[in-house]
């Protein structure tokens, strides 16, 4: 099963509905916490919102351990949802991997395991390290493009440079709009602040794109450059 499947809004919505259909309990000790979505078994073609909630099992990470082994297995994650994404802890829950009362929250995926909700610590030891460490450093930049003393004011609202990109925030009536370079957005924002997400959002994207171009050309010059010295003669 693609673990991308599992970042999609239809999932999250067929999650939740699957929770309701049982009051928030697991379905096997009455126990509710932390509870996960399990499928008995997955058919070809489907994704994993494209079943009847009464098919799939919600079970306490305790019953969904038992189901699938006592020992998480150490390879094979990925981050779905992290409190760094919302910028404030949640209420302390145990780790599902070290049962130690953790207050930041990171829900991981395995495709045979299904959802965990685990330690900044025990995520990095799930084979997560690199992906926790860029994700930390992603929120890190944000929060600092975001709240950052280089926002100088205009007439308009605010401003800045970044990465060689060019960041404007303007009022337009009770709202904020977004100008990255040269280009004006089409959306608005309620606060300047979610403009300013916006544009940190833009601005990596772009700056992701531009690294991936400059290393496309970096091999294929390094790849002539092989093929010019194999066909030299002597």
């Amino acid at each position: 099963m693609p673990k991308n499947l599992y970042r999609d809004a239809r999932w999250h919505e067929f999650r939740q509905r699957c929770m309701e259909r049982v009051n928030y309990r697991c379905e096997r000790c009455g126990r509710d916490g932390v509870l996960q979505v399990h499928h008995p078994e997955y058919e070809a073609g489907h994704a994993p919102w494209e079943y009847d909630p009464r098919f799939c099992e919600v079970l306490c990470r305790g019953c969904h351990a038992a189901e699938h082994g006592i020992i998480l297995p150490r390879e094979g994650w990925v981050i779905v949802h992290s409190d760094l994404d919302d910028g404030v802890p949640s209420d302390p829950i145990p780790c599902a991997n070290c049962e130690t009362e953790i207050k930041w929250h990171f829900t991981v995926y395995h495709p045979e395991w299904g959802e965990a909700v685990v330690g900044s610590e025990c995520a990095e030891n799930l084979s997560l390290g690199p992906e926790l460490t860029e994700l930390k450093s992603y929120y890190r930049r944000r929060n600092t493009f975001v709240h950052s003393p280089r926002w100088k004011p205009c007439s308009s609202g605010s401003w800045r440079n970044y990465e060689d990109h060019y960041a404007l925030v303007y009022r337009r009536g009770s709202q904020f709009g977004l100008k990255i370079d040269d280009r004006f957005g089409k959306e608005l924002y309620p606060t300047e602040i979610d403009a300013r997400l916006r544009a940190f959002k833009v601005i990596e994207h772009r700056r992701r794109r531009e690294s991936e171009k400059e290393a496309t050309g970096s091999r294929v010059l390094a790849s002539g450059i092989r093929w010019m010295e194999s066909d030299s003669t002597p």
